[in-house]
C-alpha cells in the first residue's frame, strides 16, 4: 500500500534534481585522440574517460559543477551553476545528489526507467542507484586550461628541443599542463614543485633543492629530470601509459598493480587494481593527460580566442594599466583580457606576463 506514494515522492525528488541534466545534456561526441604520436593511443576502455575530460579542461566552466560518478566519472548526472564556487558550496551539492541517487533507489526500476528516458539521462536507473557513495563533484576548468595554454608558448619549443635530444616524444611536453599548469612556481601540498611538479627526492642528486636554492623551479632543468624519469620508466613498464601513470604513481606502485591484476593494459588495471593508494588521482592521470594534449594540439577549435600564436609578451611593470598597454601595443582591453584568460575584476600583479596578440 505505501509503495506508490513514495514512488511519487520519490520522482518528484527527480524533478527537482534531473532539471539540470535537461538544461545540459550531456552530448554524443567523438573520441579524442592525437593527431599522431601512435605510443599515446587511449587503450580500449578508456576512450570515455578521456572524453570526460577533454569536457572538463575545454567546455565547463570554474562557474560550473559537473557532478560524476568516482569510479566512472565519464558517468554524469548534473552540471550545476555555482554561485561562489567555494568548497562548502560543492559539499552542499555532493550531499544533494547523494540524497537524489538514494531516493531512486527506493523507487522500483518500472518507476524510474520511463521516466529518466523522457530526459535522455546518460546512466542506467540502477548505475545511479548504486553511486551514492560514489559522487564526486568536479568544478570545470577552462578558464585554468586556457591559461596554461598562453604559458606554455614560453616553454613548449625549448621542452620538445630537450626531448629530440633524449630521444623521448615530443608529446611528454603537453604533461606540465596537468601537473601544473605550465606554472613553473607551482607548489603542491605534498612539496611538489615546478613545472613538472618533482619531489625532493626525485629532484636529487641532479638539481640542487635546499632553503637557499630550489632548481625544481628552472623550467629546462627540471624538463631533464623528468624527462629521464619517465624514460626509465618506460623502460620498466614498456608502454607509455604505464610509464606516464607512474609519473603519478610512482614506479614501484605502477609495478605492483600490474603484477597483481597480471596485465599490462592500463584499462584492466583501472578497472580490476584496488591498491590503498591507487585513487581517483591515479586513475585519471593518462586519461587527463590524452585529453590535455588532444586540446592543445587543436587549441583553435577549442580555444579559438587564443588561436593566433603570433604575439608580444610583456612583463607587467610599475603603473601599467591594461588602458596604457592597449593603447601602447594598438589592441583593445577586451582582446588582452581574452588572450591571457583576465576576468574583467582581476588586477596587474608585478612581473605578471601577458600575451599581447596583434
Amino acid at each position: 500500500m505505501s509503495c506508490a506514494p513514495r514512488s511519487r515522492r520519490s520522482l518528484s525528488w527527480l524533478w527537482v534534481g534531473l532539471w539540470l541534466v535537461v538544461a545540459c545534456p550531456v552530448e554524443a561526441r567523438e573520441t579524442a585522440r592525437f593527431s599522431n604520436e601512435a605510443e599515446f593511443d587511449v587503450p580500449v576502455g578508456l576512450e570515455a574517460r578521456v572524453q570526460h575530460w577533454v569536457d572538463i579542461f575545454a567546455r565547463y566552466s570554474l562557474t560550473e559543477a559537473v557532478v560524476h560518478d568516482r569510479l566512472h566519472p565519464e558517468y554524469v548526472l548534473a552540471v550545476v551553476p555555482l554561485r561562489t564556487g567555494r568548497g562548502t558550496e560543492l559539499a552542499e551539492i555532493k550531499e544533494r545528489y547523494q540524497e537524489l541517487v538514494q531516493e531512486v533507489a527506493r523507487v522500483p526500476v518500472w518507476g524510474t526507467s520511463p521516466f529518466l528516458h523522457l530526459f535522455q539521462v546518460p546512466i542506467d536507473p540502477r548505475r545511479i542507484a548504486s553511486a551514492s557513495d560514489r559522487i564526486r563533484v568536479q568544478r570545470g576548468q577552462r578558464e585554468v586550461m586556457g591559461k596554461s595554454i598562453v604559458r606554455s608558448r614560453r616553454y613548449l619549443k625549448r621542452i620538445r628541443e630537450e626531448f629530440r635530444r633524449m630521444d623521448l616524444p615530443e608529446a611528454l611536453a603537453y604533461l606540465p599542463h596537468v601537473e601544473s599548469s605550465f606554472n613553473s612556481r607551482a607548489r603542491s601540498s605534498a612539496g611538489a614543485v615546478g613545472l613538472w611538479q618533482l619531489m625532493p627526492g626525485t629532484a636529487r642528486p641532479a638539481l640542487r633543492v635546499d632553503r637557499r636554492v630550489d632548481e625544481r623551479t628552472h623550467p629546462y632543468k627540471a624538463t631533464r629530470v623528468a624527462g629521464e624519469y619517465l624514460q626509465h620508466a618506460h623502460e620498466t613498464l614498456g608502454s607509455w601509459p604505464l610509464a606516464i601513470t607512474a609519473y603519478n604513481y610512482g614506479l614501484t606502485g605502477t609495478m605492483r598493480a600490474v603484477e597483481a591484476v597480471g596485465s599490462t593494459d592500463l584499462a584492466h588495471i583501472i578497472a580490476r587494481h584496488d591498491g590503498g593508494n591507487f585513487g581517483f588521482a591515479v586513475r585519471n592521470f593518462y586519461a587527463q593527460f590524452v585529453a590535455a594534449a588532444h586540446i592543445a594540439e587543436n587549441a583553435q577549435e577549442y580555444f579559438p580566442e587564443l588561436v593566433n600564436e603570433n604575439g608580444i609578451e610583456h612583463v607587467v611593470r610599475k603603473g601599467d594599466t591594461l588602458w596604457d598597454l592597449a593603447r601602447r601595443y594598438g589592441v583593445s582591453i577586451d582582446a588582452i583580457r581574452r588572450a591571457n584568460m583576465l576576468s574583467r575584476s582581476a588586477y596587474l600583479r608585478l612581473g605578471q606576463r601577458l600575451l599581447i596578440l596583434g
